[in-house]
């Protein structure tokens, strides 16, 4: 038996599905409370999928597998290699927010409510895909191999393997958990981000855009440096997930701050909303705007 810290498997679970539920039931209470439709969600979703799973990410691991003996060889080029990634990751991930208003929402108001839904999709779909599917494979294979032992592996790949059970088995049981947290905290800004890409269409400048790109990309390289600088150890995960907790504090400012009074004529059609909650919003903006 390879794996001795079961309650390492048992965190891994827990993570892999919070990591898939959690931003369901946000959507869920999003399309309940702002009256928002699921299609919102899926644009969202498709654009992760198109700007990212498709086409950034094998990219990605090609030229990673490309340069991989270079970059182990110097510390100059890992940087640069980080940058790279966390400048690509916000130009792709924004960008592709940008034009999926565009292409989806085309000459319908673009609200704060469809905002949220939307960010929500893109961020929900990088925890239900990307880091759920990386959790779930782990979980397979851990198991198959703690079962099957190293013998079903070539020779060459059982050291690397056993160096890597030996660290789970080391491992506090509680730390597959930091995928979580860090999922908590990354979904909130993804939807700040999108209703900060939303501001190009309601205040008509790129400035917004671009914005979006920096913020983006300086979430993302903090972790990436960190670890490069310090080594991988428990204290630079922790440092890192620190900061995420930071970008995600940030982005629920972002959604607090531009957030509008949906008039009757902002909610879409195929939605239903009853007929004293219309009226109560149109009051709500008229005295917003006399108290302007």
């Amino acid at each position: 038996m390879l794996l001795t810290n079961t309650g390492w498997l048992v965190s891994t679970i827990m993570a892999l599905v919070f990591v898939i539920l959690y931003p369901l039931v946000l959507a869920i209470v999003v399309h309940r409370r702002l009256q928002v439709s699921w299609r919102y969600f899926g644009y969202g979703a498709l654009i992760f999928l198109l700007f990212q799973l498709v086409t950034r990410v094998p990219l990605v691991l090609w030229l990673q597998n490309v340069l991989g003996p270079q970059l182990k060889a110097s510390v100059a080029l890992s940087l640069v290699w980080i940058i790279v990634l966390a400048l690509t990751a916000g130009l792709t991930e924004e960008i592709g927010r940008y034009l999926g208003y565009r292409w989806f929402m085309k000459r319908e108001e673009k609200t704060w409510n469809k905002a949220v839904m939307y960010g929500l999709g893109h961020g929900g779909f990088e925890s239900m895909a990307l880091v759920g599917g990386l959790l779930l494979v782990t979980v397979i294979n851990v198991l198959y191999l703690s079962n099957t032992g190293l013998e079903a592996l070539p020779a060459a790949q059982r050291e690397v393997v056993a160096q890597q059970f030996a660290a789970i088995n080391a491992a506090p049981f509680w730390t597959p958990l930091v995928a979580a947290w860090e999922r908590v905290w990354t979904v909130p800004f993804h939807i700040g981000a999108s209703v900060l890409v939303l501001q190009v269409f309601q205040r008509q400048r790129f400035f917004w855009l671009w914005l979006a790109v920096l913020l983006h990309t300086a979430v993302d390289i903090v972790g990436p440096v960190l670890n490069l600088w310090l080594g991988s150890n428990l204290t630079v995960t922790l440092l890192s997930e620190g900061w995420v907790t930071l970008a995600g504090l940030f982005g629920i400012w972002l959604i607090w701050r531009f957030r509008r009074v949906e008039t009757p004529a902002s909610v879409p059609a195929d939605e239903s909303v009853p007929p004293a909650t219309l009226s109560l919003d149109a009051t709500e903006a008229s005295q917003l705007e006399q108290g302007e």
